[in-house]
């Protein structure tokens, strides 16, 4: 995807508008990739609310966290991390892993 074709595409995630859209896009010209989803809270206008809400929609590939790859949003991220604590995986080995994320009660970590 051309550098140009970004921020239209982002200006659709839920939570940003153009004008964060563009400063997502430039801040990521200036700064080079994100490492991680909290570096999107560095962005101009991208306040808390905003990025509650597109948080979960934008991935980070090849971050620190795993997690940042996936539609997890960040507030379940304590969650996810003792679901493979108790079953004693890594987080990179349950991504993706749909027979492993069926058979998890939900209701033993809420």
């Amino acid at each position: 995807m051309a550098m140009s074709d970004s921020a239209p595409l982002l200006a659709r995630v839920s939570g940003l508008n153009k004008t964060m859209a563009n400063n997502v896009v430039n801040f990521r010209n200036e700064n080079g990739r994100f490492n991680n989803r909290n570096e999107l809270k560095k962005v101009a206008r991208l306040g808390p609310k905003a990025f509650e809400q597109a948080a979960g929609f934008l991935r980070i590939m090849n971050g620190k966290n795993p997690l940042d790859r996936s539609g997890v949003h960040p507030e379940a991220y304590s969650v996810v991390k003792r679901i493979v604590e108790t079953h004693q995986k890594a987080v990179s080995d349950v991504i993706g892993d749909t027979a492993f994320l069926k058979a998890v009660n939900a209701a033993d970590f809420t």
